[in-house]
C-alpha cells in the first residue's frame, strides 16, 4: 500500500505549480523582492522554475496518456 497515491500526487503537483506561479507573479507585479538581501533574491528567483519543473515531475501519468 502506497502512502502517496495518484490523487495525492496530482494534488501536490498542482499546489507546487501554484506556489511557483504565485512567486513569479509577485516578483513581477511588485517591489516585494527589492528590499531583500541579494542572496535571498537569487534564491527566490531560482525557486519558481524549480517549483514548476518539480510539479511536472510529480504529476502522475494518466492512463492511456503519453
Amino acid at each position: 500500500m502506497r502512502i502517496i497515491d495518484e490523487a495525492r500526487r496530482e494534488f501536490i503537483a498542482k499546489i507546487v505549480a501554484d506556489l511557483g506561479k504565485t512567486l513569479f507573479g509577485i516578483g513581477l507585479a511588485s517591489y516585494f523582492f527589492e528590499k531583500f538581501p541579494l542572496p535571498l533574491r537569487v534564491l527566490l528567483s531560482a525557486m519558481w522554475p524549480l517549483l514548476l519543473v518539480s510539479s511536472v515531475l510529480i504529476q502522475p501519468r494518466k492512463p492511456g496518456g503519453r
